[in-house]
């Protein structure tokens, strides 16, 4: 059987293509998701990650902390 292949362009993705697509381990994707810090549904017993999203809180995250850095 063949695997689905998931869209790259698509703003939901499961773990793994999230994980490629960000750099982020799929550890903490998954340890963000129960935390409720990484946005997400659930689709069944799987975890869809909105990257888009996810890419702009962490814009913001490293905005904020660059705005802390003294030089």
């Amino acid at each position: 059987m063949a695997r689905a292949k998931t869209d790259p362009s698509a703003p939901l993705q499961p773990i793994r293509q999230a994980a490629r697509l960000t750099g982020l381990s799929e550890y903490s994707l998954r340890q963000g998701c129960k935390a409720g810090t990484v946005p997400f549904i659930r689709e069944g017993c799987e975890y869809r990650i909105h990257v888009p999203l996810l890419l702009a809180q962490i814009e913001k995250a490293a905005a904020s902390s660059m705005g802390r850095v003294s030089a």
